[in-house]
């Protein structure tokens, strides 16, 4: 799809650093091209020249400001030129397929884009770009032609294959992997004894629940329960989601609200043995419910319609490939770097 090429070569362009890096505009450096035959298509051959071309034509109409900084354009050249060439077959075959079901274009179609995307003086344009008023018609009429193709035998296909009840599983899915739930803010006043004391407890309990304070504000009068082989300790603010919390945590907060402290809960420390009990006071909580279905569908279902086109992109081209006995396994050295500055 040519919409996801330009995404694609927008992206490289992006990464090369070409709105950025400064360039050398002066620079006398020719741009030399190592040509070479790359694939052939249904008798149709694609070599680096047309690679370039097509490269040059996307160039101009993403970075028409870099236009006649060589240094720009090899960089740009050495990064996506695989990807180009890669596209061109792609769209090679879906041509021959066109021409075989005698796919047609008007001329007014095709003079319709040449001049909304070079201008009134489209051959002056052209001419600084370096591309024939020719080559420039025929890759606009195939770039269209590939369009009309991608719509009929792919897009379309993907849109209807896409159910309302895929879309409701979708839905499900989604809320499986992203469940609602709740944050917490809470501290903990931890009590930690040689043996238990009870009474100690109960003290520290009735300051706390009935005072109306946090934990901090109380921590002189906690410090004065202390006693030889009793510490009180108040921890830094926790905040937890639902499901990260432990047994005891949770259900120690479930039932409180902000401000309040919950009953003493007994615990056993396995490392010391020592008697801990815990008091645990709720700062505050934050519910965060799951998204209705009726503001994720559309979403939902452009995405399901994006993971279609895929499919249906790699099932067309694999009949093509089939049909046309297109051997898309022809390899290339990884090290080539058919573009240099000399």
């Amino acid at each position: 799809m040519m919409s996801a090429m330009k995404t694609t070569l927008l992206c490289i362009l992006a990464a090369c650093g070409l709105c950025a890096a400064p360039y050398d505009f002066s620079s006398e450096q020719k741009i030399a091209v190592q040509n070479a035959i790359l694939a052939k298509v249904n008798g149709k051959t694609i070599s680096m020249m047309d690679v370039k071309k097509k490269m040059d034509m996307i160039f101009h109409q993403s970075y028409p400001n870099l236009i006649d900084s060589n240094p720009a354009r090899v960089q740009f050249y050495e990064a996506s030129w695989r990807h180009v060439m890669r596209d061109m077959i792609d769209n090679e075959l879906i041509i021959s397929d066109a021409l075989d079901k005698e796919i047609k274009l008007t001329d007014g179609e095709i003079r319709e884009v040449m001049e909304e995307r070079f201008g009134p003086n489209v051959m002056q344009t052209l001419d600084q770009i370096g591309l024939t008023y020719d080559e420039t018609w025929k890759m606009i009429k195939n770039e269209l032609i590939v369009q009309r193709m991608n719509g009929w035998f792919i897009y379309s296909k993907a849109v209807s294959s896409v159910t309302p009840q895929d879309i409701r599983q979708a839905y499900r899915l989604h809320l499986k992997k992203n469940p609602a739930y709740s944050e917490w803010k809470y501290k903990v006043v931890s009590m930690r004894m040689n043996e238990p004391n009870e009474l100690l407890v109960d003290k520290a309990y009735e300051l706390l629940s009935h005072s109306g304070k946090a934990p901090d504000d109380l921590a002189p009068d906690l410090n004065a329960l202390e006693a030889p082989g009793i510490s009180i300790s108040i921890s830094n603010e926790f905040i937890a989601k639902t499901e990260d919390l432990s047994h005891i945590h949770k259900t120690s907060l479930e039932n409180l609200h902000p401000g309040t402290y919950s009953k003493p809960s007994f615990q056993s420390a396995r490392a010391d043995k020592k008697t801990v009990y815990r008091i645990f006071y709720l700062i505050g909580k934050s519910d965060f419910p799951a998204p209705s279905f009726e503001t994720m569908s559309a979403n939902l279902r452009n995405e399901l319609i994006q993971k279609a086109i895929v499919q249906q992109s790699e099932s067309y081209l694999g009949k093509l490939r089939k049909h046309y006995e297109f051997d898309a396994d022809k390899t290339i050295p990884e090290d080539l770097h058919p573009f240099s500055l000399q």
